[in-house]
């Protein structure tokens, strides 16, 4: 018997597959639509908009979330890392969410508009960049502010706000038509009551479950009112930032792939206002030198591993990316562990900020592990343990740790996902995300005629690397899209030279597909 997600869903939906008619003469209010995605983050929104320019009727689409703008989320993790509008992404000039085509990319944009603003100097060095990457130049990569701002014309464009629809998914459900429901709230709490949606193609994409909470971190917060000296770089957490610039103070940080350097390019920044900081840079073990892959070996300074994007450029469209579609799943997930893991980029700003903070003491590096936490006055105390089995534990004193290690990725954390994974067993790839097929589909929640697809982070470890990325959601959605037409589905239909021509001319001049 499955175990449900929320004690309060309906008694029926203990069963792996429901009645229609059972639905019907239920007391809750029930809706059908044919095309159906949880989240209404990026991942649901590039997923909308690949059925409509494929000419699905908007009317026949729902997008599910708590979010009003898709981006939303999204941007407010980015602003708690210190990732503001005017800094840059980690993503590709080609990485268009709001473009299926790629074109015209983010530096042409960025060009067109220097331009028109006589910035002239400015355009020339993009240029010179994107022609020049990655042999004599830095990949260029795109203003956080100008993906967004591209999102809302594209959302205007698709009519976004008719198709998006606020509640949270708490359960979804085989009926006995080749089809799927889903119960959901209209609030967060289930004291709004429980609706219901019935969908015949579903697509799940609800990004990250949750901030990642490490054991210590939990344990401390749960036994001491000390969360504010104790914070996760995902979480608000900038009166850190306010305190260390008036009174100055001792951090330790921990992790090492992008978010830390952002961080540590942050309190470089404090630093200029009160040189009373210090930084302690907690890492697992030394890194002298990074993983290679056949001829190529990825650069490694001070420990970090560099990398312009979480994959190499040809996972995205390359010869890697037909390596990783063709592999099994075992070699999928060497692949993954060999191209991907923690990396940062080589960013010439953050590697004079680490060369200047090791010279001048203010920045130090040690390796092993948090051992414990425990409060002290105006600060705490933590206990740091070696990188070897034998070494002796070291007792510091600090005002904040900044964890930077992450986000929460096992799809177990979303309530969703483990009563999904607890419903129909779902199975798990070698990287322990779900199995999907080359298509993004979940092959286990088929119900002919009916498709579950997925995407993003959930997929890791499938056909394509880089999943987590705006090209990563476009060719998933490109995927399912294919397979949508392939079995015929309702108003779904094949982009031509012709017609491609015609949808791309309505996105340039901000006419509605």
């Amino acid at each position: 018997m499955p175990t449900l997600s929320e004690p309060s869903l309906p008694s029926f939906f203990e069963q792996r597959q429901l009645s229609i008619g059972t639905l019907k003469h239920s007391s809750l209010p029930l809706e059908e639509t044919t095309y159906l995605t949880i989240g209404a983050g990026v991942g649901s929104f590039i997923w909308v908009d690949h059925l409509i320019i494929h000419g699905v009727d908007p009317t026949t689409i729902v997008a599910l979330g708590l979010e009003a703008r898709p981006y939303a989320r999204f941007r407010r993790l980015c602003r708690n890392s210190q990732i503001l509008d005017h800094d840059r992404l980690r993503s590709d000039s080609g990485g268009t969410p709001d473009n299926i085509w790629a074109w015209p990319g983010y530096a042409l944009r960025e060009m067109g508009r220097d331009l028109r603003r006589g910035r002239v100097r400015h355009a020339a060095r993009l240029a010179w960049q994107i022609f020049s990457e990655p042999v004599l130049h830095d990949p260029f990569t795109p203003q956080a502010g100008d993906v967004f701002t591209s999102l809302d014309r594209e959302a205007r464009r698709i009519g976004w706000r008719t198709i998006r629809r606020f509640g949270l998914a708490r359960a979804v459900r085989k009926t006995n038509d080749g089809r799927y429901v889903v119960a959901y709230s209209p609030t967060m709490a289930l004291k709004g009551g429980c609706r219901l949606i019935v969908a015949r193609y579903v697509h799940l994409a609800m990004g990250y479950p949750r901030v990642r909470v490490l054991p210590e971190l939990h344990q401390y917060r749960q036994q001491m009112d000390y969360s504010r000296h104790f914070v996760n770089t995902y979480e608000p957490h900038d009166h850190v930032y306010r305190r260390l610039r008036q009174t100055g103070g001792a951090i330790l940080l921990r992790g090492r792939g992008i978010t830390s350097s952002r961080i540590i390019q942050k309190l470089y920044e404090v630093y200029g206002h009160n040189p009373n900081i210090r930084i302690l840079h907690l890492m697992r073990s030394p890194k002298p030198n990074g993983p290679h892959y056949e001829y190529a070996r990825r650069l490694t300074r001070n420990h970090f591993d560099h990398q312009p994007y979480n994959f190499p450029k040809a996972c995205f469209g390359g010869d890697l990316r037909r390596v990783m579609e063709q592999a099994n799943d075992r070699e999928r997930a060497e692949l993954i562990s060999l191209w991907g893991g923690i990396t940062t980029a080589k960013r010439p700003l953050w590697e004079r900020i680490i060369t200047t903070g090791l010279t001048e003491g203010w920045y130090h590096i040690r390796f092993g592990r948090l051992a414990w936490v425990e409060p002290a006055q105006n600060g705490i105390t933590v206990a740091v343990q070696g990188d070897v089995a034998w070494s002796e534990e070291t007792q510091l004193r600090v005002d904040f740790i900044i964890d930077a290690t992450g986000l929460e990725v096992a799809p177990e954390r979303s309530p969703l996902w483990r009563d999904l994974l607890q419903c129909y067993g779902l199975p798990k790839n070698r990287a322990g995300q779900i199995k999907v097929t080359n298509d993004f589909e979940i092959a286990a929640l088929r119900n002919t005629p009916g498709r579950v697809f997925t995407g993003g982070i959930m997929s890791l470890g499938g056909p394509f690397a880089p999943v987590d990325s705006f090209t990563g959601l476009q060719y998933a959605a490109q995927k399912s899209l294919e397979s949508l037409i392939a079995q015929g589905a309702p108003g779904v239909r094949r982009l031509g030279p012709v017609r491609s021509v015609v949808q791309w001319s309505r996105w340039a001049v901000g006419v509605s597909p």
